[in-house]
């Protein structure tokens, strides 16, 4: 089954930040869920804005939120993101190892065809 976000299929990275960036505002919007937030990372208010210009971050705000069983719920409920539309944006942002492709553009390639024989003969 194909995830979707507001509508449409996660394409690509774009709609991937747009769910960590939606994700990020849920957790911001709440003082016990961003006092959590920055115990967790360990990062001052004061430095939130100017990470979250980095996709690195924006993964890594996924990866918080994919681990938090009820934070997840909370997101479903409110933002309507499903926890597998989380689960696709995050394989967008993960970057790919060097001389790989992306796990999200590998095609899987075919095998040479066997010969098909009809058994009912």
């Amino acid at each position: 089954m194909t995830e979707t976000f507001q509508g449409r299929v996660i394409a690509g990275r774009s709609d991937a930040e747009s769910i960590a960036i939606q994700v990020l505002n849920f957790i911001v919007g709440d003082v016990d869920r961003i006092i959590q937030f920055l115990n967790v990372t360990g990062l001052q208010p004061e430095t939130i804005r100017e990470s979250a210009k980095s996709a690195h971050f924006l993964l890594g705000v996924l990866d918080y939120a994919s681990k938090d069983e009820e934070l997840l719920k909370k997101i479903e409920a409110e933002l309507n993101i499903r926890p597998a539309a989380i689960l696709v944006a995050i394989v967008h942002l993960t970057p790919a190892k060097e001389g790989e492709a992306s796990p999200i553009e590998t095609k899987a390639e075919r095998g040479p065809e066997l010969p098909r024989r009809n058994l009912f003969q």
